[in-house]
């Protein structure tokens, strides 16, 4: 039982360590990125190969990671050949079955998916066009959501708050998406004093969220487009929520 014990602490720290390196290497790639001199065309011609050498290099030990991670969940709980012990471990084996009850289903008249969520896979977001303009933000969906609140709050605060005091259509799976304190939410995004929109969004509701936001502040569909970097090669795509 000590033996299972220690084997159980050690891969839960292994763990550990493989998803804090995900994070290490997306925030690595992200300063990567901000550290580029993009006025300097040289400077930019060189920042984007390093960039593209390091993204090489991140897929693969990043496909092995995953790969590992999935190996590491599946041990089994009393340990490999222990099947005489599976009893006494049954109710930790019933608890992932309880999860799906704990969704809520999203009601038809509310939120769903974007058709254009086909379109991102293997993509990320690196900022957005509004108007004449241009923004760039981190390459990771709720820090680009957030990047896009922060300056529809500056345009038009009166507006944000409104959602976060009365939401309306803005809600997924019975949930709010703007709240005044960080509670209410699963997963608060903070966007201005006493302003919190939710960040635990698929990136498919996610750009339905948006395209109903950017109507809501008064902007034609038309005028906004996401930036986004393909993964793999790191080519970059505009993408219009007007379809």
């Amino acid at each position: 039982m000590q033996e299972t014990t220690g084997v159980e602490v050690t891969l839960r720290g292994v763990r550990d360590q493989l998803e804090q390196m995900h994070t290490q290497l997306e925030a690595l790639s992200e300063a990567i990125w901000r550290s580029i001199d993009h006025e300097d065309a040289g400077k930019l011609e060189e920042g984007v190969r390093f960039k593209q050498r390091y993204n090489d290099k991140r897929e693969p030990l990043e496909d092995a990671m995953g790969q590992m991670l999935a190996l590491l969940r599946d041990y089994p709980e009393s340990g490999p050949g222990t099947s005489a012990e599976k009893p006494a471990q049954a109710p930790l084996q019933e608890a992932p079955e309880e999860r799906p009850e704990a969704a809520v289903p999203v009601p038809p008249a509310q939120i769903a998916a974007s058709p254009l969520a086909g379109s991102l896979e293997h993509k990320v977001p690196f900022g957005f066009v509004l108007g004449a303009q241009t923004y760039t933000s981190a390459s990771a969906w709720p820090l680009f959501y957030e990047a896009l609140l922060q300056e529809l709050y500056g345009r038009a605060p009166e507006k944000l708050s409104h959602l976060a005091d009365a939401p309306g259509g803005f809600e997924y799976a019975g949930r709010p998406l703007f709240a005044r304190v960080p509670d209410s939410l699963e997963d608060p995004l903070p966007i201005a004093d006493a302003i919190f929109a939710e960040a635990d969004l698929a990136p498919g509701i996610l750009l339905e969220v948006i395209k109903r936001l950017i109507g809501e502040m008064g902007y034609p569909l038309d005028s906004f487009k996401i930036l986004l970097k393909e993964q793999k090669r790191g080519t970059v795509e505009t993408l219009s929520i007007a379809a």
